[in-house]
């Protein structure tokens, strides 16, 4: 009967991805809660386990699980999966914790209202309404990326939480398509992001003959098409980075051109000066390219043309 038990047990962890010394473990402090409860003891009880043979020796005498009350084999099953449950919920968390900032990849498994379940495979994954890109629709089966924000370590399964409308998701879309951003010589300084819409993304090159913005575009448009597919037709600006704020202010709000530029850096505040002409370009469709171009720099902006300082 020992030994049936074991193979049992065995098979349990196997399913489970638990690790053979931790399921011996786990059998150990099972047994010993059993004889502990058989016996009416406190004392410190030593189990051991032939695995071959499957007999089980408690503090040095052989002992026969048959032989133990229906209440001390109850105390040693709930015991070895209480800790083959605990050892599960280490493990993925191992796992996961690890991976945070990176693109992860599941399957739609359940919803929670509009929370989606996300299943990886071992674990679940939780991608909460505010963190999905405004508009999409998803179907239970199919296939989804999404950026791992957290791993939390809780009571139960780890709280494993992910993102397709943070900031990084983008960025780490782009590392997959460029590989200039994964071997260090492009850089992601900064992105400002309003999901499923549009994305400012500052990139500065480390060589003066890479072109940054041109490299992450890639030929014909084909890199950052890849990234804009994933993200639901989202648009994404590719800007030149510059330290010098006034710059980076210029080139984000490119294609319009930008007369002059006044900062007040106590207050954050930026004044912005351009042509007539360009004043509804630099502004954007519902304020969306000042707005986005404000997050990206810090600043607050006020973008006005030489007829309306007149006027």
């Amino acid at each position: 009967m020992n030994i049936e038990f074991i193979e049992a047990l065995e098979e349990m962890a196997k399913e489970k991805g638990i690790p053979r010394e931790d399921l011996y473990e786990a059998i150990r402090k099972g047994l010993a809660a059993a004889y502990q409860e058989e016996y009416h003891t406190d004392l410190d009880v030593n189990v051991e386990i032939d695995s071959r043979s499957g007999d089980i020796s408690i503090n040095n005498k052989r002992i026969d699980l048959a032989k133990f009350g229906r209440i001390a084999t109850k105390k040693a099953e709930e015991t070895i999966r209480q800790e083959i449950a605990r050892k599960r919920r280490e493990i993925v968390y191992e796992l996961y914790i690890h991976r945070v900032g990176e693109i992860i990849t599941g399957s739609i498994h359940r919803f929670e209202g509009k929370n989606v379940w996300v299943n990886l495979g071992d674990a679940e994954a939780l991608l909460p309404d505010p963190e999905r890109i405004p508009g999409e629709r998803y179907h239970a089966g199919e296939r989804l990326r999404a950026y791992l924000v957290s791993v939390e370590d809780t009571q139960g399964d780890p709280r494993i939480l992910i993102s397709r409308a943070h900031p990084e998701f983008v960025h780490q879309l782009l590392r997959l398509e460029v590989p200039e951003i994964e071997e260090g010589t492009l850089v992601v300084r900064r992105i400002a992001r309003e999901p499923g819409r549009r994305s400012k993304v500052a990139v500065e090159s480390l060589d003066p003959n890479v072109d940054p913005v041109g490299t992450c575009v890639g030929a014909g448009g084909a890199r950052v098409r890849v990234v804009t597919r994933e993200l639901a037709g989202e648009k994404i600006d590719l800007i030149r980075w510059s330290d010098d704020t006034k710059q980076l202010l210029r080139n984000s709000l490119e294609p319009a051109s930008v007369l002059e530029v006044q900062l007040d850096e106590a207050t954050r505040h930026a004044k912005v000066l351009v042509p007539d002409d360009e004043l509804s370009l630099a502004i954007g469709k519902g304020g969306q390219n000042v707005r986005l171009t404000a997050k990206l720099v810090g600043y607050d902006i006020d973008v006005t043309s030489p007829s309306e300082e007149k006027g």
